[in-house]
Order: C-alpha cells, then structure tokens, then sequence
C-alpha cells in the first residue's frame, strides 16, 4: 500500500506542478509512512527529505483553539464573554449594528464574529506588530454582519485570539503553545520563526507565473502567527495528530495529555453554520473550532482543515474513529493539498486491516434474545418485559403479531444471529439469518436503569 501512496504522491506532484511535496500517514499513534518529493530549495538543488520543514499556514488554527480551551480549563477566560474583557483595545471597534451582540472569543474561534473573509490580505501580514494590529483594531470598520449569523472565515479573528492567548496567560501566545504543547509533546523542530527555520533544512515557498518559478518572500514571525504561522516537520506534525486522535474514544483512562481528552473532542463539534468547504462537495460539514468536521459515507466522520500562505499549501484529514490521519505539505503558493489527502485517506482505508466491530453492550444483547423469541412465537407479548413502556401502546400487539406472522411465512421460521451492528450502548442493527433469507432490525433501547426496547424496526434484505 505504501508503494501506491507514494505513486498517488508523485502523480499529484507532477499533476500540480509542485515543486516539493511531503505527505505522513498516521495510524493508532505512530507515523507509519512518510512520502518525500521533489525539491525544497530550487536554486540550490536540495531536496525535500524527511526532516524538512514546512509552512503549515492555516493548519495552525487547531492549535490556536486548544490553547485558549486550555485557559478555559483552567478557569482563565469564558468562551462567551465579551472579547472585550481580554482584548480592551476592542472596545474602539463600532457595532456592525446598534443591536448587535457583543464578539467573543467562542465567535472568533469558529469564524462568525462577522468579519470579512480576509485571505489574501491576512496571508501577507503575518509579522504585524501588536502597534500594527492595534491600529487595525483602532480603524473601528471590521464587520461585514453582525456577529452570530453567519460563518465568514476569518484570520483576523484567529490574530486576536492571540492577542487573547497574551493577554490571559500573561507571556507570547508563540511561548505559551511552546510550553504547553510543542514541549510536552517533543515538537523539538515547530517553531513560529520562519526566518529562524529557514537557516536549516527549509523547503522555501514558490509561486508558478506561467512558465516562470519565483520564491515567494518569506513572511516572519509577528501578531498574526496564531492563524497561520506554524513552521513544522513531518515527523513533529505527525505527534500532533497522534495527541489529537488519542482523545477517541471517550473512555475512563487517566489524562495523559497537554489538555484533557474531552477538550479535545470540542474542537471536532459543530460551532458554525453548515457550508461547503470545497465548491460543489455534496457532503455536509461544518466548522468546528480550528477544525472542519465532515460525514462521509464511505470513510465516516472526518476531520479535516487546509493551510494556504504565498509559497505554501497543506491540508490534514483525520478519522477520529479509526484513530488514522494523514497530511501533506507542498511549497507552491496555495498548492491544493486538500485533493491529495482524500485520495492518500481512500487508499490507507481500503488497504489497512478493517477494525474488529464494537461488541454489543449487555442491555443490546438482552434485546437481540428478546426479538429472536418473538419471532419464534410469534407474539410480542411474551417478551413485554423487555420492551419499554412505548412500544405496545405506539403499536397494538395484534398488529405487531401480524407482522411477525408475514415475516415469519416469508422467510420462514428458523434464526441465527449473522450480524449485531452497535451503534452505541443503547441503539443497533441486527441481522437475523432465517431459513429462506435475511432479516435487518433495528433496535433503539430507552433510557432506563434497565434499557427496554422503544423502537423496533423490520427490514427484509433483498435477496443476493
């Protein structure tokens, strides 16, 4: 498999024009695979390897979130309190409207506090001074709406959420994600400091004008890194994603993190309006805080976010379920990452050993055993006390038996279990092998100390 991931690799490269690239794959905590390409420094013929280092633009905004969900761990700030309370500078900006609700942190982070989307400007600002960025703050003309009611990606937002970082830890946001995440974590080669990076194994940004090459200018550090400025190497990103897909599943274990599991897990959820992160994708996703979360039929939820700076284009894509991501970097002005990592997601899915399935929990199972008997009697009756107390008044047992009895004349009478499908503890699939064909059910079990069953629902599954 890794052979084909390299060649998707190689295939992407020469079809966009990139001239270097590097893609990792991570599976339950480890970097399992690293695809290295092309060049990271054009003039001097060096080539990308392993270790080198690349602009992760907007990728940085995950980190971003957990850093101030860290100082709300902490009791530090409150997600919904005006930003004024921690950016006083603010406090100069006019309303979008005379009714309009104050900005806070929580806005900021999942992009509706009405702003304009400010990519190509936000992509070259990245080393403002906090005097630049107070005078940008000071105009008072930010808003494009009013907070709250719309999702507008924003870079703005995210470099106050810095200012934010500064103001309640007491140090630069740069240095507080050092030490509570990149230390801990033995990120020894992510940095902030491209003009520090690019001393030493750097792949320098390019951009492509027809038939010619240039480097693009190397942005420095400065007020604005907190949405885009991170500088990292493959197998520093990839303890990144090994930390974030730690916190699935939820689970008893001690803490063993930076920040708490559940904290993490925050990141993933719906904050913001549903969109389409890419035109014309039918999937439905939405912004979760730095990160983009996705239902996708064929490899489930999917977390996913892209990075673009002049010279630079990345994109992560992890699935929280199966405990895998992958990434890839490339050094060409907004190079489209994101079309690269679905394909490396799909390959890694469909060669990688299947995950055991989710065992039944015990109320599942007593409701498995419960239907098998009414099926083999035919009467709902005989097994009230398993189900809960909606099920014989939503649908009188005369009419449930009758379904039964056509069930059991079609397919006839004896069952085994082929399949029990958990959903979670309390809801499932079950798939009933009978003599003349195959019986779906589907089990939702109620809240109680003892789960009854409060939906049951037969489907014949068509004949092979």
């Amino acid at each position: 498999m890794f052979a084909e991931i390299d060649a998707a690799c190689a295939a992407f490269s020469e079809e966009h024009k990139l001239p270097g690239l590097v893609a990792g794959i991570v599976d339950k905590g480890r970097l399992v695979h690293v695809t290295a390409l092309g060049l990271a420094d054009r003039e001097a013929g060096r080539p990308v390897g392993r270790d080198t280092a690349f602009r992760i633009a907007s990728m940085t905004k995950n980190m971003t979130s957990l850093a101030i969900l860290s100082l709300r761990d902490a009791g530090k700030l409150v997600l919904d309190a005006p930003l004024t309370e921690y950016v006083p500078q603010f406090a100069a900006v006019k309303p979008a409207t005379s009714d309009s609700k104050p900005v806070t942190p929580r806005d900021l982070m999942c992009h509706v506090a009405g702003f304009v989307t400010d990519d190509p400007w936000g992509d070259r600002v990245l080393g403002m001074t906090p005097a630049e960025l107070d005078a940008v703050i000071a105009t008072g003309t930010l808003f494009a709406r009013p907070p709250g009611l719309a999702f507008e990606y924003s870079n703005l937002g995210y470099a106050l959420l810095g200012r934010v970082l500064t103001n309640v830890s007491g140090e630069p946001y740069q240095h507080y994600l050092r030490r509570t995440f990149l230390a801990p974590l033995g990120m020894t080669r992510t940095t902030f400091d491209a003009l520090a990076a690019a001393r030493g194994d750097y792949a320098f940004g390019y951009r492509l004008d027809g038939a010619a090459w240039s480097r693009e200018r190397l942005e420095p550090d400065g007020e604005v890194g907190a949405m885009g400025g991170l500088v990292t190497i493959a197998p520093d990103y990839a303890q990144w994603v090994a930390f974030l897909l730690s916190a699935w599943p939820a689970r008893d274990d001690p803490e063993a993190g930076p920040v708490r599991r559940s904290s993490v897990r925050e990141l993933a959820l719906y904050h913001a309006p549903p969109y389409r992160p890419e035109k014309g994708d039918p999937l439905p996703s939405a912004y979760g805080y730095g990160l983009v979360s996705t239902a996708d039929a064929e490899l489930g939820r999917r977390l996913h976010h892209a990075g673009g700076l002049p010279g630079y284009g990345s994109h992560v894509l992890m699935l929280p379920d199966r405990r895998w991501g992958v990434f890839a970097f490339g050094n060409r002005t907004y190079a489209p990452m994101s079309k690269l990592t679905p394909r490396l997601a799909e390959i890694w899915h469909r060669t990688a050993p299947k995950p055991a399935p989710a065992a039944p929990s015990p109320a599942l199972r007593r409701a498995v055993d419960a239907v098998i008997a009414a099926y083999a009697s035919g009467r709902i009756e005989d097994v009230a006390d398993a189900c809960a107390v909606n099920l014989l008044l939503d649908t009188p047992p005369d009419l449930r038996n009758a379904q039964l009895a056509e069930l059991k004349q079609r397919l006839g009478g004896a069952t085994t279990v082929a399949a029990i499908e958990p959903e979670h503890a309390l809801a499932g699939h079950v798939v009933l092998a009978c003599a003349r064909g195959r019986l779906k059910v589907e089990l939702v079990l109620s809240p109680e100390a003892r789960p009854g069953i409060q939906k049951l629902t037969f489907t014949v599954e068509p004949s092979t």
